[in-house]
Protein backbone atom coordinates (compact mmCIF):
# COMPACT_ATOMS: atom_id res chain seq x y z
CA UNK A 1 0.00 0.00 0.00
CA UNK A 2 2.87 2.36 0.83
CA UNK A 3 4.76 1.26 -2.35
CA UNK A 4 1.15 2.28 -4.11
CA UNK A 5 0.84 5.62 -2.84
CA UNK A 6 4.81 6.70 -3.38
CA UNK A 7 4.41 5.46 -6.83
CA UNK A 8 1.22 7.40 -7.32
CA UNK A 9 2.70 10.53 -5.57
CA UNK A 10 5.80 10.43 -8.30
CA UNK A 11 3.46 10.37 -11.00
CA UNK A 12 1.80 12.97 -9.97
CA UNK A 13 4.96 14.54 -9.86
CA UNK A 14 5.47 13.98 -13.33
CA UNK A 15 2.61 15.15 -14.97
CA UNK A 16 2.90 18.23 -12.93
CA UNK A 17 6.22 19.38 -13.72
CA UNK A 18 5.91 18.04 -17.44
CA UNK A 19 2.53 20.19 -17.89
CA UNK A 20 4.65 23.39 -17.10
CA UNK A 21 7.25 22.45 -19.65
CA UNK A 22 7.23 24.65 -23.00
CA UNK A 23 9.17 25.35 -25.46
CA UNK A 24 10.35 28.37 -28.33
CA UNK A 25 7.75 26.78 -30.57
CA UNK A 26 4.91 27.77 -28.44
CA UNK A 27 1.17 29.42 -29.30
CA UNK A 28 0.77 33.45 -29.06
CA UNK A 29 -1.13 34.23 -25.83
CA UNK A 30 -4.45 35.04 -25.79
CA UNK A 31 -3.39 38.84 -24.34
CA UNK A 32 -2.25 39.85 -27.78
CA UNK A 33 1.59 38.92 -27.15
CA UNK A 34 3.39 37.36 -29.70
CA UNK A 35 5.42 33.67 -29.98
CA UNK A 36 8.47 32.97 -31.61
CA UNK A 37 8.70 29.69 -33.63
CA UNK A 38 10.81 27.40 -35.98
CA UNK A 39 13.84 28.88 -34.78
CA UNK A 40 16.82 27.72 -36.41
CA UNK A 41 20.62 28.62 -36.13
CA UNK A 42 23.57 27.24 -38.42
CA UNK A 43 26.54 27.27 -35.68
CA UNK A 44 29.84 28.82 -36.36
CA UNK A 45 30.02 28.91 -40.56
CA UNK A 46 33.46 29.09 -40.77
CA UNK A 47 36.65 27.35 -39.59
CA UNK A 48 38.13 30.49 -37.99
CA UNK A 49 37.33 32.48 -35.25
CA UNK A 50 38.13 35.70 -34.05
CA UNK A 51 38.17 37.96 -31.00
CA UNK A 52 36.85 40.82 -31.42
CA UNK A 53 33.74 42.38 -34.24
CA UNK A 54 36.37 44.92 -35.82
CA UNK A 55 38.76 41.49 -36.62
CA UNK A 56 35.81 40.10 -38.14
CA UNK A 57 35.59 42.06 -40.89
CA UNK A 58 39.03 41.73 -42.38
CA UNK A 59 39.16 38.15 -41.39
CA UNK A 60 35.29 37.07 -43.31
CA UNK A 61 35.26 38.59 -46.62
CA UNK A 62 31.90 38.55 -48.60
CA UNK A 63 30.52 37.78 -44.79
CA UNK A 64 27.88 41.03 -44.53
CA UNK A 65 25.57 41.05 -41.91
CA UNK A 66 22.46 41.55 -42.86
CA UNK A 67 18.81 40.81 -41.64
CA UNK A 68 16.14 39.71 -44.38
CA UNK A 69 12.40 39.73 -43.27
CA UNK A 70 9.55 38.36 -45.16
CA UNK A 71 5.62 38.57 -44.40
CA UNK A 72 3.81 34.87 -44.15
CA UNK A 73 0.18 34.74 -45.26
CA UNK A 74 -0.66 32.98 -41.53
CA UNK A 75 0.05 36.02 -39.77
CA UNK A 76 3.91 35.45 -38.97
CA UNK A 77 7.11 37.46 -39.68
CA UNK A 78 10.01 35.17 -41.03
CA UNK A 79 13.17 36.80 -40.13
CA UNK A 80 16.50 35.59 -41.25
CA UNK A 81 20.15 37.05 -39.55
CA UNK A 82 22.77 36.36 -41.70
CA UNK A 83 26.17 36.37 -40.22
CA UNK A 84 25.59 37.43 -37.19
CA UNK A 85 28.29 37.04 -34.75
CA UNK A 86 28.01 35.13 -31.91
CA UNK A 87 30.48 33.12 -29.36
CA UNK A 88 31.73 30.71 -31.17
CA UNK A 89 30.81 27.77 -28.41
CA UNK A 90 27.25 28.86 -28.61
CA UNK A 91 25.34 25.83 -30.40
CA UNK A 92 21.68 27.27 -29.57
CA UNK A 93 20.65 30.84 -30.16
CA UNK A 94 17.85 31.94 -27.94
CA UNK A 95 15.20 34.11 -29.52
CA UNK A 96 13.27 35.98 -27.51
CA UNK A 97 10.02 38.42 -28.82
CA UNK A 98 8.00 40.95 -26.36
CA UNK A 99 5.77 43.79 -28.12
CA UNK A 100 4.29 47.51 -26.43
CA UNK A 101 1.54 48.39 -28.92
CA UNK A 102 3.28 48.85 -32.40
CA UNK A 103 6.76 48.27 -31.11
CA UNK A 104 8.19 44.93 -31.39
CA UNK A 105 11.50 44.11 -29.39
CA UNK A 106 13.54 40.60 -30.78
CA UNK A 107 16.46 39.26 -29.25
CA UNK A 108 18.54 36.93 -30.29
CA UNK A 109 21.27 36.06 -27.27
CA UNK A 110 24.00 32.95 -27.38
CA UNK A 111 23.33 30.45 -25.17
CA UNK A 112 27.19 29.54 -24.21
CA UNK A 113 29.63 32.40 -23.73
CA UNK A 114 32.64 30.20 -22.54
CA UNK A 115 34.84 30.37 -25.26
CA UNK A 116 37.39 33.84 -26.32
CA UNK A 117 36.46 33.82 -29.67
CA UNK A 118 33.29 35.32 -32.48
CA UNK A 119 31.99 34.08 -35.69
CA UNK A 120 29.37 34.00 -38.23
CA UNK A 121 25.86 32.21 -37.67
CA UNK A 122 22.68 32.55 -39.82
CA UNK A 123 19.41 32.41 -37.85
CA UNK A 124 15.93 32.10 -38.44
CA UNK A 125 12.88 32.25 -37.09
CA UNK A 126 9.04 33.33 -37.46
CA UNK A 127 7.17 35.82 -34.80
CA UNK A 128 3.56 36.54 -34.83
CA UNK A 129 0.71 36.61 -35.09
CA UNK A 130 0.19 39.91 -36.41
CA UNK A 131 -2.84 41.89 -37.30
CA UNK A 132 -2.64 44.10 -40.79
CA UNK A 133 -0.43 47.11 -39.44
CA UNK A 134 3.13 48.86 -39.30
CA UNK A 135 5.17 47.69 -36.83
CA UNK A 136 8.63 48.80 -35.52
CA UNK A 137 10.89 46.19 -34.61
CA UNK A 138 14.02 46.72 -32.87
CA UNK A 139 16.74 43.83 -33.04
CA UNK A 140 18.54 43.05 -30.46
CA UNK A 141 21.68 41.06 -30.98
CA UNK A 142 25.40 40.29 -30.78
CA UNK A 143 25.91 43.36 -28.52
CA UNK A 144 24.18 45.41 -31.68
CA UNK A 145 20.44 47.06 -31.83
CA UNK A 146 18.89 47.82 -35.38
CA UNK A 147 15.27 48.81 -36.08
CA UNK A 148 13.94 48.61 -38.93
CA UNK A 149 9.68 49.31 -40.12
CA UNK A 150 7.45 45.71 -41.13
CA UNK A 151 4.42 46.43 -42.72
CA UNK A 152 2.03 43.18 -42.66
CA UNK A 153 1.14 42.25 -44.80
CA UNK A 154 3.52 44.24 -47.01
CA UNK A 155 3.83 43.75 -51.07
CA UNK A 156 5.60 41.36 -52.84
CA UNK A 157 9.54 39.97 -51.83
CA UNK A 158 11.94 40.22 -49.04
CA UNK A 159 12.62 43.79 -47.48
CA UNK A 160 16.51 43.21 -46.34
CA UNK A 161 18.58 45.73 -43.73
CA UNK A 162 22.34 45.41 -44.41
CA UNK A 163 23.36 45.67 -40.61
CA UNK A 164 26.95 46.93 -41.18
Amino acid sequence: MVKNKFLLFCLTLLFMSLAGCSSDDGDAGTDGSLAVRNVYATGCKTGEQVQSRAEATTAFPGFDESVEYTCRNDGYVFIRHTNALFNCCSEVIDVDVSRRGNDIIVTEAETDNSCNCICPFDVSYEIGPLQPGTYNVTLNACGETNSFIVTYPSGEGDMVLNVR
